[in-house]
């Protein structure tokens, strides 16, 4: 069976064609990622560990693994208190609905 070369980037715009709501979830995914992968990094730069994030927030320390490794996507609430954990907070303008309605 031959080989053929192929064009990552075309494939995907083709797919989005097909599959509207694809483009919106890869975001929504690409976004998640990203969003806990800075949380990780703060975390270890802060020097607080797994286990403390655990002790402060209420979750296991599997809980917060699992969210670091991205292997499942946390609740909502589940996020909050990692970040509370931390000592962040979630920060709501009204602007900001103003700025991003479509």
């Amino acid at each position: 069976m031959p080989f053929h070369k192929v064009a990552p980037e075309k494939e995907i715009k083709k797919s989005i064609e097909r599959y509207p709501g694809l483009e919106i979830y890869m975001k929504q995914v690409d976004t998640q990622y990203k969003l806990i992968k800075s949380l990780v990094e703060f975390r270890k730069s802060t020097g607080i560990t797994q286990k403390e994030i655990a002790d402060k927030s209420g979750l296991t320390q599997k809980m917060v693994s699992r969210m670091e490794n991205v292997d499942y996507s946390p609740t909502l609430e589940s996020f909050l208190k990692y970040m509370l954990a931390l000592g962040l907070e979630v920060k709501i303008e009204e602007d900001i609905f103003m700025l991003h309605r479509r």
